[in-house]
């Protein structure tokens, strides 16, 4: 009965224990990021921004073939075997040696189609990182499978500071959009050397076929779904350097960088544990309903309150972070983020899914709801930014019912308790909200806000945060309280 009992708490010590050094990792990685972010937006003007983004969206399409899915299937697999491992491995180079030569042979036509020179020197770094993702995939994912976040938080701050120092150093020696392309490919060749160096799994790397089938399997479904996602995260780029020129992208991909803050510091943070953890759960007979709704309550408080302060804030904070060339953002930093309100559920569904072996349900759900959604984007773009940042408002509901319905069926999970899940953080976001709503309202309704003002509202925000949580006995307040105890004993380690 003891062991009954001290199971679960070791096991949620662990999974807390994972998630403190993945957010310590994100915010660092975000921190690094944004000062790359202000400095590169007074170096690098909206085309060039423009170029990079289309390039990589283009390669982005290709990538997720290359993935092929083989790093989480090597997590959630119920044994990782040597192999498994090496079969994993064996399909992941050959993928990437495939995507690589489909990359170098389409950038003529990439070139011609966009007609922009400059892709033609970007696409080639781009390959190449393909060659050297593949030889990271045992080291990382075994990492994340035994949940040894503190290691992986080293690997990733140690790329992301290896990023920051070539992307301003080319930047500023007048390299524009190349110093991006650079600085990418350092910093997967950093993540590369440092993970082979912690965990050298020399015997990883011989070739072997006797459980292609297996990874085979899964990584179709995962393939089929990603390449659906991606098209439909990359479209609006794709389909605006085409009509309306690279400096739309430039634009519109620094308002959704902006609109991604949520997911930069909570959800990238939550992403590689939520895998790892779920199937853990899992193997150990665990149901998932009530961590799920335990999991949406926190997203919600956090997600929410963010996204309409930055609905409200949006032109300071532009400002400050990119410069006046840029504050044409503003509008659609608007749309975005009050569009984006009703995704909460959707860093949960991909794991959650896997996890209990639905995988074949993230391609199912995408088929149905992503085709309109890319329609419409393709529409809206033949009138201008706006209307495509608009979008967010019929796409973003429409893919969250889907993923809700196939999720309520897997886990018996009812309308109801979805809605009693979030309703406390309703207030939360409200009460963070308000003091910028008033701040807003106090210049005539008027959104060009003084930095002091945004400052002084920001700041009341979070006191406004802090107040929601304690009215409504969130359950959040608990976690908080947890991490800093964990904190302060890491702290005191360390000392």
């Amino acid at each position: 009965m003891s062991q009954q009992g001290v199971e679960p708490a070791s096991r949620k010590s662990t999974v807390r224990r994972s998630l403190l050094f993945s957010f310590g990792e994100k915010y660092g990685s975000y921190a690094l990021g944004l000062l790359a972010t202000v400095i590169l937006s007074r170096l690098l003007t909206p085309k060039e921004f423009g170029l990079f983004t289309v390039g990589y969206s283009v390669v982005m399409l290709i990538d997720i073939l290359r993935d092929f899915g083989v790093g989480n299937y090597l997590v959630q697999e119920r044994e990782a075997s040597r192999q498994n491992v090496r079969s994993a491995f064996t399909l992941a180079l050959i993928l990437s040696l495939f995507c690589s030569a489909v990359l170098f042979a389409a950038t003529p036509t990439i070139v011609a189609f966009y007609d922009e020179p400059g892709l033609a020197r970007v696409i080639p770094l781009f390959a190449a990182n393909f060659l050297l993702l593949p030889f990271s995939i045992p080291s990382l994912s075994l990492l994340r499978r035994d949940l040894a976040f503190d290691v992986l938080a080293g690997i990733n701050l140690l790329a992301a500071a290896v990023n920051l120092l070539v992307v301003t150093t080319l930047a500023m020696l007048g390299h524009g959009y190349m110093s991006l392309a650079w600085a990418m490919l350092a910093g997967s060749i950093t993540r590369t050397v440092m993970a082979f160096a912690w965990r050298p799994y020399f015997w990883a790397f011989q070739p072997s076929f006797a459980e292609w089938r297996k990874v085979a399997s899964f990584g179709g479904y995962s393939t089929a779904s990603g390449v659906i996602n991606v098209l439909h995260d990359s479209l609006p780029q794709l389909i605006l350097g085409r009509i309306l020129g690279l400096g739309a992208v430039g634009l519109f991909s620094r308002a959704t960088m902006l609109c991604q803050l949520p997911d930069r510091l909570v959800i990238s943070a939550l992403q590689p544990v939520i895998l790892p953890a779920l199937a853990d759960h899992v193997r150990k007979g665990g149901e998932l309903k009530q961590p799920y709704l335990l999991a949406l309550t926190y997203m919600t408080a956090l997600q929410w309150p963010i996204l309409l302060c930055l609905a409200l804030l949006a032109d300071p904070i532009i400002w400050i972070l990119f410069g006046e060339q840029w504050m044409s953002v503003a509008p659609l930093v608007r749309f975005i983020a009050l569009g984006s309100l009703c995704l909460f559920p959707a860093f949960m569904t991909y794991p959650l899914l896997v996890s209990i072996g639905h995988i074949r349900d993230t391609v199912s759900m995408s088929l149905i709801s992503l085709p309109p959604s890319m329609a419409i984007i393709f529409a809206a773009s033949f009138l201008n930014l706006e209307a495509v940042a608009a979008a967010q408002f019929i796409n973003a509901p429409l893919q969250v019912y889907v993923a809700l319905s196939f999720i309520r069926r897997r886990i018996s999970l009812g309308w109801g308790e979805i809605a009693l899940a979030i309703r406390s953080s309703v207030v939360v976001a409200l009460c963070a909200a308000a003091p910028p709503a008033a701040a807003v309202a106090m210049a005539g309704f008027r959104f060009d806000l003084s930095i002091q003002a945004m400052l002084f509202s920001g700041t009341a925000a979070v006191i406004g945060w802090g107040a929601g949580l304690l009215i409504t006995s969130h359950p959040l307040l608990g976690e908080l309280r947890n991490g800093i105890r964990v904190v302060a004993r890491q702290v005191g380690r360390w000392a």
